[in-house]
């Protein structure tokens, strides 16, 4: 944002620039006499010997120059001024502060009003100074620019020569309509129809339906199954995750073998299935996306994914998220995947992002790849210790992301004097002059690379500061809950009441104490402690942290035993509500399939809570109100499980993204045959209803198996030991009409079919039994119809198709809807019509998508003849007057004169 704009009235006139300049010079000279006195006096409490100035000090002259682009803009559009002199400060550059100082910038609006900013230090090593300037109202503005003059030795370095920048200055116009001239337009609006990677350089605004996810040991991405290891936290997710409004299947991978093991050779387990990893044995940790691209670490019997077989390291893949096509693979990196980062670059040399690079932590050492290649780049020893799952024991730092895409640890230290907090800082493994693929020292074009890097040397720190509370230092030992990048970091001290063997029994109920310690440097006041609450236990039960709401700035506590929550003002620590009046249900006591604590998550100002009892709550968490339910209704609703499971199916919360709440059935350890009618679902996230389902078990634990990126989910199905991925797919429409000219006033029959274009259709079982395609499904029939596609279920007997619009554009060049069609099982539809006029047709076929297929047209034509002309009938000889008038009446007459004398000879012939 620009500095605070200060307004100067001058007695509503223009201000001369030649008093600009006076008063310029004035103070030059002023600022030369004081600079000679203060030498004088050096001189004389040096020693004579000291007389002679520098042989290499100089007056230097400068130019100063000033530009404001663009120069014709409208009310409140932005413009740019750019300020500087033609010197830069000697020796300046990323490395060290030597720089120019003192710019003073002058717009005189038209009004007469004047709007000044100053800087004390030009931070551009070229001494170039930006400054965004927004027009309150139109005519013409002067921009003046003033360098004065300055000692570069008084005001910047020592061995310098004590030379001396005259002043200089600059002026410029530009002028402001009334009408805003606009932004930069966004020509290229959101896709309408399929799109993949890479994201073309002007389509700016398709970030809205873009996402990364960095993977767990990256900050922000701490799932319910990291709790065990982070004290119980609540789940943290990015907030800017694109996932999927559909159950729709794009392709699916086998990880190893699974499903129904075949035969009878197991007594009592008819049926039974391969085992799928639960609990401590996952097969797909952890799965990272960026830039369309997906990584896993491939399992290998019946070893964990992080630590490959015996003498080798874990395989890890990189597949194309759309479609699951192999990019690479690595059979030899140091570790298993940690997370991925993605550094915004912004300095002298460079602006943009740099490639993504996939980190492998082991304990303190973080191997670098290259997302692309997979190839090593560098390792990165003694990194901080940081609570979580991927870091190691003994951690006091807490991961956070910085505003260029850093890794930050804010790690606290015990000293002589008390505990101060330190920023380490990922970007600072490499300096500005050097790319992140090259860990070097030394600086500039002589920079060597060497490999490895100390990440625990003092200028891997942003800063240090001590940690004071009232002015004291801070002493006494604490655990680190929670940290967010220039704003706070939520401590306690004492020991929260918790379990005194194993989950179950709560033992130790002393009292301890919260306290919040400022981390904003902006306001100077980082490394303070800014409030600090004593609770004291009133009840015999377990407390676990559960995590914090930064949107609304609240802190949540899980009350073990009677399945409820408090909550806490983050900027006070006052308690502020709790939810002891409508606990969840009983069997949420066991709480996350890796801890105790009950699984939560934040998202959108709610908190988001679903366990074993199979309920998603959703609380407020300004007062902590229950504001919907979902799982305990009726279809649409349930996640009833009868007697399979028995009751509710254990379901827990995964992922947020674009408005949805994505659940899993999964748990501790699943019994075989695993369950049937386990759903993966997307909750609508404001009212709870239900947005799609799709049948899997997601065998999870210590790690997730479940990501979201790009309008994408995947995760780990149990129920086959394969990888799923879901989204919107393409779709291929074809549309045909009679090939024949078609007589005018004969009706004709338009058809063509809709089909799933998805790489999963071509896999090989789907392929061989779909060999003319698969169709498209409806939204509403997805479901089943994926089962029946790619999980051996029953062709579904509720399936319905999706609409195509069919459009002529006839001989006159007018084009119209002439109706639809719903496409049927086979992917078929059929539109019969009765052409209007004669000519040559262009029939299209248009399917507008729905949330499971983007959109897809298709053209054909037809002609229709003129009919045959009719021949002319032979005229028949005309009648006369007599023929059509006397001849009927005489005969006429002659049968009435008949039947009268018939009807004499029967009454004479009468007795």
């Amino acid at each position: 944002m620009p500095p605070l704009q200060r307004l100067i009235k001058v007695n509503s006139q223009s201000v001369s620039f030649e008093d600009l300049r006076r008063k310029r010079k004035i103070s030059n000279r002023k600022n030369k006499t004081a600079t000679i006195l203060l030498a004088t006096l050096l001189v004389v409490s040096m020693g004579i010997s000291v007389l002679t100035p520098t042989a290499n000090a100089a007056e230097i002259k400068t130019f100063a120059f000033v530009a404001a682009l663009p120069n014709h803009v409208g009310v409140g559009d932005e413009i740019t001024i750019y300020m500087w002199i033609d010197k830069t400060a000697p020796s300046a550059d990323m490395q060290n502060d030597y720089r120019i100082h003192n710019y003073n910038l002058t717009i005189v609006k038209p009004d007469g009003h004047v709007v000044q900013e100053t800087w004390d230090t030009v931070f551009d090593t070229t001494s170039n100074q930006a400054y965004i300037y927004t027009p309150d109202i139109s005519g013409n503005y002067t921009v003046y620019f003033d360098f004065p003059q300055q000692n570069i030795n008084a005001t910047s370095h020592a061995g310098m020569n004590n030379d001396v920048f005259l002043g200089s200055d600059a002026e410029t116009t530009f002028t402001v309509q009334e009408e805003s001239v606009g932004r930069l337009p966004d020509t290229y609006p959101l896709p309408t129809e399929y799109w993949t990677r890479p994201i073309y350089g002007e389509n700016s605004i398709w970030y809205l339906i873009s996402s990364n996810w960095l993977g767990n040991g990256a900050p922000g991405y701490v799932g319910f199954e990291s709790s065990y290891n982070a004290g119980g936290n609540g789940a943290l997710f990015p907030d800017n995750a694109v996932g999927s409004e559909t159950g729709h299947i794009m392709w699916t991978k086998s990880l190893q073998s699974g499903g129904v093991v075949g035969g009878n050779d197991f007594q009592g387990f008819e049926g039974n299935t391969y085992f799928e990893g639960s609990a401590y044995l996952q097969r797909y940790i952890n799965p990272i996306i960026v830039n369309g691209k997906l990584y896993y670490n491939e399992p290998l019997s019946y070893l964990y994914p992080t630590t490959g077989g015996p003498q080798t390291s874990p395989v890890t893949t990189c597949v194309d998220l759309r479609t699951g096509e192999l990019i690479w693979t690595n059979d030899n990196m140091k570790a298993a995947l940690s997370h991925a980062i993605i550094f915004d670059s912004e300095n002298p040399n460079q602006h943009g992002v740099y490639n993504a690079m996939l980190i492998c932590a082991s304990g303190s050492t973080w191997f670098f790849y290259d997302a692309d290649t997979g190839k090593l780049l560098f390792n990165a020893t003694n990194v901080p210790s940081v609570v979580g799952s991927f870091f190691g024991g003994g951690a006091t730092g807490r991961i956070a992301m910085g505003p260029m895409g850093e890794n930050l640890i804010y790690q606290t230290q015990s000293t002589a004097q008390g505990y101060v907090v330190r920023e380490w800082n990922s970007s600072n493994l490499w300096t500005w002059d050097d790319t992140p693929m090259v860990a070097a020292v030394g600086s500039g074009w002589f920079s060597t690379f060497v490999g490895t890097v100390d990440a625990s040397t003092q200028d891997r720190y942003d800063w240090t500061v001590p940690i004071t509370y009232k002015g004291q230092n801070w002493t006494t030992s604490f655990s680190v809950v929670e940290a967010y990048y220039n704003d706070v970091m939520l401590c306690y001290n004492g020991s929260l009441p918790s379990t005194g063997t194993g989950f179950f029994g709560a033992a130790i109920q002393d009292p301890y104490t919260y306290f919040l310690v400022s981390l904003n440097k902006d306001d100077g006041t980082y490394g303070q402690i800014k409030w600090m609450n004593t609770i004291t236990p009133t009840k015999e039960e377990t407390i676990l942290f559960a995590g914090v709401d930064p949107i609304n700035r609240v802190f949540v506590e899980n009350l073990r035993e009677e399945n409820a929550w408090i909550g806490y003002n983050l900027d006070t620590g006052a308690r502020i509500w709790d939810t002891t009046a409508y606990p969840q249900a009983a069997m949420d006591y066991y709480g996350s399939p890796a801890s105790a604590s009950l699984s939560n998550m934040f998202a959108y100002g709610r908190m988001y809570s679903s366990a074993y009892a199979g309920i998603l709550y959703c609380y407020d968490t300004t007062d902590g109100s229950l504001l919907w339910t979902y799982g305990n209704g009726d279809a649409g609703n349930s996640t009833d499980g009868g007697v399979v499971v028995p009751g509710n199916y254990p379901t827990f919360v995964n992922a947020y993204g674009n408005g949805l709440i994505y659940t899993v059935t999964t748990e501790h350890t699943i019994e075989t045959p695993l369950y049937k009618g386990a759903l993966s679902r997307a909750i609508n996230a404001t009212d709870g209803s239900e947005v799609w389902t799709l049948n899997s078990y997601v065998g999870e634990f210590m790690y997730q198996s479940y990501a979201i990126a790009d309008g994408y989910n995947t995760w780990f199905n149990g129920l086959t030991n394969e990888i799923y991925v879901v989204g919107r797919g393409p779709s291929t429409t074809t549309v045909s009409a009679p090939q024949a000219a078609l007589t005018e006033g004969q009706s004709l029959v338009i058809s063509g079919t809709v089909m799933d274009g998805s790489s999963g259709t071509q896999q090989n079982e789907q392929s061989a039994r779909f060999a003319n395609g698969v169709p498209v499904a409806s939204d509403a029939s997805m479901k089943d119809w994926m089962g029946y596609v790619y999980q051996q279920k029953p062709l579904p007997t509720n399936f319905t198709g999706v609409e195509v619009q069919i459009m002529v554009t006839d001989s006159n060049g007018n084009t119209r809807t002439i109706g639809s069609a719903t496409t049927d099982e086979t992917g078929h539809y059929n539109l019969q019509w009765t052409p209007d006029i004669t000519g040559m047709y262009k029939v299209t076929a248009v399917f507008a998508g729905t949330n499971g297929y983007w959109p897809s047209v298709s053209t054909a034509a037809f002609v229709v003849d003129p009919a045959a002309a009719t021949p002319a009938p032979t005229d028949a000889p005309k009648e006369s007057v007599a023929d059509m008038y006397f001849v009927p009446a005489i005969v006429g007459l002659l049968v009435a004169i008949i039947v009268v004398g018939l009807l004499t000879i029967v009454v004479l012939r009468k007795p």
